[in-house]
């Protein structure tokens, strides 16, 4: 294929025409497999250097917390609303708990847990959303990315929305952020 342009034998040289195993990482450009090129599955644990392991057994990995109402656990001085009572009102009110990064961080993902009150009172407790949001004022707003044409957002915070199903007694539900520093 002497002379022929890159251009062309783009053309000529497909997938079917590659060994199995024969491509090697000399073989591509730096920095030119990106996420969308490998499975969602393909690098885990296994896959992380021994230094990041480290940083995430002895917890030195820098800007990376767990904020979450837990009492004496963390101190919520960014924002939340996650103490308050979702009202025994059987069902009748979507009700909403909240917290927020610290400022500069971004949330990675979050969850929820419940307070103390017995099991039977959890019984009747409904989830429906359990997500990231942006929260400014203590308020949540639908505010995209600049120049982002499907509006995503950098989430700062996550939301639990659900019902108490119960007649009987108001329940915590204690919404959880992981938050890290970002470029």
């Amino acid at each position: 294929m002497a002379g022929v342009g890159s251009a062309v034998a783009a053309d000529l040289i497909g997938s079917k025409d590659i060994k199995n195993d024969s491509v090697r990482s000399v073989d591509l450009k730096d920095e030119d497999v990106q996420k969308v090129d490998i499975g969602s599955a393909a690098v885990g644990l296994d896959e992380l250097t021994g230094q990041v392991k480290n940083k995430m057994k002895d917890g030195t990995l820098t800007g990376l917390e767990a904020d979450g109402p837990y009492p004496g656990y963390t101190v919520l001085s960014q924002g939340d609303n996650s103490k308050d009572l979702w009202k025994a009102d059987s069902g009748a009110s979507l009700q909403v708990s909240w917290v927020k990064c610290a400022p500069g961080k971004v949330a990675l993902g979050g969850g929820f847990s419940r307070a103390d009150e017995g099991t039977e009172a959890f019984r009747g407790l409904q989830i429906v959303s359990s997500r990231p949001a942006t929260y400014q004022y203590g308020v949540e707003v639908s505010k995209g990315i600049k120049g982002d044409p499907d509006g995503s957002i950098r989430p700062n915070a996550w939301v639990v929305e659900g019902f108490n199903n119960g007649s009987t007694t108001d329940l915590v539900v204690r919404p959880w952020v992981v938050c890290a520093e970002l470029d």
